[in-house]
């Protein structure tokens, strides 16, 4: 049972609600509570209102459906121009706004009037006023208006028609040799042809020419047996010379006996491809490869990036695709397949590639990401590979730089420093080491006499000795000019320290060294300084080292001194 209007501080149907009726603003009629709905000489009273309040308005009268209908002349519309189109609708701009809209028109149909805002295409936002006066007028009524009054005169002076959309979807009918019976209204919505004007061409005329090939395939295919063909994808010429893209499915009808013909279904996608298109550009223009896979590790989609990186074409098979990453890694890269597939998981690995024609072995980084369905389950994954070789080579040279000298090969001062401080902070209990403090006798003399490049061609060498003399786990250092130190970790007690200080002097004084000017033979002196346990400081064990060398030069025989007892023994932990 309907319900009058019943407004703030007033009864249905008391003389108050009336005058509430007739005194209150629309606005705030329309966008009253209550679920109700509001009783039809309401209604008309209302009609009467927003006809007579909001001239020049534009109106438009529409079924219960939604879609536009003609304005009944028991409306008495005066200078309001009346909105045309195909639907209300058309009137959203996007899918949020057509979901808001189909709403509102729901809950106007159980009351009997609302209001929404809208916001048209190209347009200001209006007010969208609706009464359902279908018990004496047969339709739903609409008024609209600028929500913003400034911009009211601008909403007026607007084409009162709501443009249709374009269709997406059409058919038309072919004959046994493709020639083209008729066409649907929508196809010449969509591509501009009149019926006259195609039909009676074989549709490969409106094909563009680099889908011919595939178009004749899937024609021969679909033309040996009934029913539809595979769906295909291809342009057809619109009537200004551009093109459309669509997907296609021909159906064999040739025998049924109410079609006698192949009907063609086609779906604009124009859209679709022009997102793939710029996908593909995009992923084209990426410094990184891009492999595509569903879980069934099924080659989708791949960039030319990622051909030139593994050096192998488009595969099939994401393992054909990664033959040649190095075998050594095929373990590593299957469990992160297996993760992102299977878990859903995100992983980050380091393979090798071996390239097939240099066989040079190459450095890449894989990020793997999964894929999924609306469901939330897998769908399958996309890898990013990127080639990080020259990167990875510059940090290492980066690193050798900030690690070893350039001249000798042998570390710098800060990192032989650095690798005895190491050494010493993580020694356990009595962990013992030694310090071997070279310097080479008369080294200004060799530069004055022979130049500085002989002078370096005899540091390079004596670097080279030093590195071949002493242990594996021994660390030798060029900490400046003429001075080397070298690291001895668990080097066995004072004793064997002072052995292999004396192989080092041995090897350094022969053979003789090429300086390129000449041969050589130096003499050093080597101080060796020996310590226990993590109570040691280290500059002062380099320093004791440092002062035995001199000792060592001070006697000229090029033989190493060892480090008194004493000095050694301030330098040991408290038992």
């Amino acid at each position: 049972m309907a319900a009058a209007l019943s407004l703030p501080n007033t009864q249905p149907n008391s003389s108050a609600a009336k005058g509430s009726l007739e005194r209150a603003p629309l606005t705030e009629i329309f966008r009253s509570p209550g679920s109700e709905r509001i009783d039809a000489e309401d209604r008309e009273r209302l009609l009467a209102r927003l006809l007579a309040e909001i001239p020049e308005a534009a109106i438009a009268a529409f079924a219960a459906d939604g879609t536009f209908t003609e304005m009944p002349t028991s409306i008495l519309i005066g200078e309001h121009p009346v909105i045309e189109g195909r639907s209300g609708i058309d009137g959203a701009r996007d899918a949020e706004s057509r979901n808001a809209l189909i709403a509102a028109w729901q809950l106007m149909l159980e009351r009997g009037i609302g209001l929404f805002r809208l916001k048209l295409p190209d347009a200001p936002e209006v007010l969208c006023y609706w009464l359902d006066v279908r018990e004496r007028h047969d339709v739903i009524f609409g008024l609209f208006e600028a929500a913003d009054p400034t911009e009211a005169p601008q909403f007026r002076s607007m084409p009162h028609r709501l443009e249709t959309p374009t269709p997406r979807i059409t058919s038309l009918r072919k004959n046994n040799l493709a020639e083209l019976i008729s066409i649907d209204e929508s196809f010449t919505a969509i591509l501009g042809w009149e019926p006259e004007e195609v039909v009676g061409k074989r549709s490969l005329e409106l094909i563009h020419p680099d889908d011919r090939d595939l178009a004749v395939e899937n024609w021969i295919e679909m033309i040996s047996r009934p029913g539809p063909a595979r769906r295909l994808r291809q342009r057809l010429r619109r009537k200004d010379g551009t093109w459309v893209w669509f997907e296609v499915s021909n159906h064999n009808l040739l025998d049924d006996p109410d079609y006698q013909c192949v009907v063609a279904e086609m779906v604009d996608i124009s859209e679709e491809m022009a997102r793939e298109q710029l996908l593909d550009r995009l992923t084209a223009a990426l410094p990184v490869g891009v492999l595509q896979f569903d879980t069934d590790r099924r080659v989708l989609f791949t960039n030319e990036r990622l051909h030139a990186i593994l050096g192998v074409s488009v595969a099939e098979t994401v393992e054909a695709q990664l033959a040649t990453v190095a075998a050594a890694d095929l373990p590593l890269l299957e469990e992160a397949l297996r993760s992102v597939l299977q878990e859903g998981a995100n992983a980050d690995i380091e393979l090798r590639i071996l390239i097939p024609e240099t066989e040079e072995l190459r450095r890449c980084t894989v990020s793997l990401r999964a894929l999924s369905h609306e469901d939330g389950s897998v769908s399958g994954a996309i890898a990013c590979i990127d080639d990080v070789t020259d990167r990875a080579r510059m940090q290492d040279e980066l690193k050798r730089r900030a690690t070893f000298d350039e001249l000798t090969g042998c570390h710098n001062r800060a990192s032989i420093v650095a690798a005895l401080e190491e050494l010493v902070a993580s020694a356990r209990g009595k962990a013992e080491r030694a310090v071997m403090f070279l310097d080479v006798d008369d080294f200004k003399g060799v530069n004055d006499r022979h130049g500085h490049a002989a002078g370096d061609a005899l540091l390079r060498s004596i670097g080279a000795r030093l590195l071949e003399a002493v242990r594996e786990s021994d660390l030798v250092g060029r900490i400046g000019g003429d001075e080397f130190l070298v690291v001895c970790p668990r080097i066995g007690g004072p004793e064997a320290a002072m052995k292999l200080a004396g192989r080092v002097a041995d090897a350094i004084a022969e053979p003789a060294h090429d300086i390129g000017a000449g041969e050589i033979k130096p003499r050093v002196s080597i101080g060796v300084a020996w310590s226990t346990g993590r109570n040691v400081d280290v500059d002062s064990l380099v320093a004791m080292a440092d002062r035995a060398m001199y000792e060592s030069k001070h006697t000229g025989e090029g033989r190493p001194v060892l480090a008194s007892s004493a000095r050694a023994a301030s330098q040991q932990p408290e038992a």
